[in-house]
């Protein structure tokens, strides 16, 4: 068997370039697109407690807004943690765990403008039995 006389010849395939599927990557944008609007609007659920809040003058807008819990506070005295309503004494519950986990847990405090100060001192007493001493009460901020 005489190899050397024998040529093989193989076809070489051209390399078309193969089509680049867009419409995956479509989908994946509309996906993220939806999961952070939908993580979005979670985040502002907190503060859809409708409130009347005070103006001030000195208010500052805080550049950071993570590691916060909001506590509201409505006309008549009822306390929402986040957006659910909530008996007073199970507040420092809810507080005790987050506390432990975050030491310089922020709470904000948003109480309408005329909400009576009692009510809102019993919220304070609560988040510092709770050992919760950051607290941000919010306002309008007066032009």
């Amino acid at each position: 068997m005489d190899f050397l006389g024998t040529v093989v010849r193989m076809r070489k395939r051209s390399k078309e370039p193969e089509d680049f599927q867009m419409a995956p990557m479509i989908d994946m944008v509309f996906l993220l697109l939806v999961f952070f609007m939908t993580v979005s609007n979670l985040a502002q659920a907190e503060k859809r407690i409708k409130l009347d809040l005070p103006e001030s003058n000195e208010a500052d807008v805080p550049s950071e807004l993570s590691d916060r819990k909001t506590v509201s506070i409505d006309a008549e005295g009822t306390v929402y943690w986040g957006a659910q309503p909530i008996e007073l004494d199970q507040l420092a519950t809810q507080l005790e765990p987050l506390v432990a986990q975050t030491p310089d847990l922020r709470v904000q405090v948003r109480a309408d403008r005329i909400t009576e100060f009692s009510d809102i001192k019993e919220v304070l007493k609560s988040c510092a039995e709770a050992g919760a001493y950051n607290i941000i009460y919010s306002t309008y901020q007066s032009n």
